[in-house]
């Protein structure tokens, strides 16, 4: 099975259904030893905050430290 990167979008259906503002979601293939990261906030504030701590677990896995600085998208954010 291809795995495909977590959509933003699902992140934001969890906010929604869950209630809570900030997601961080980290997927993980043991087979093949994948992991991605996938962050959303519903403010602006938030999706940096939810970034940062997607960057910072990212670190903690000892992730290359250039895939440690994602920036959020600020599109459409009030």
């Amino acid at each position: 099975m291809i795995k495909k990167d977590i959509p933003i979008k699902m992140a934001e259906n969890i906010s929604k259904e869950s209630g809570y503002p900030e997601i961080v979601i980290f997927g993980y293939d043991p087979l093949t030893g994948r992991q991605h990261v996938t962050t959303y906030g519903q403010s602006k504030e938030q999706c940096k905050d939810a970034a940062n701590a997607g960057n910072n677990l990212k670190k903690h896995l000892g992730w290359p430290d250039n895939l440690c600085h994602a920036k959020p998208n600020l599109k459409g954010k009030g």
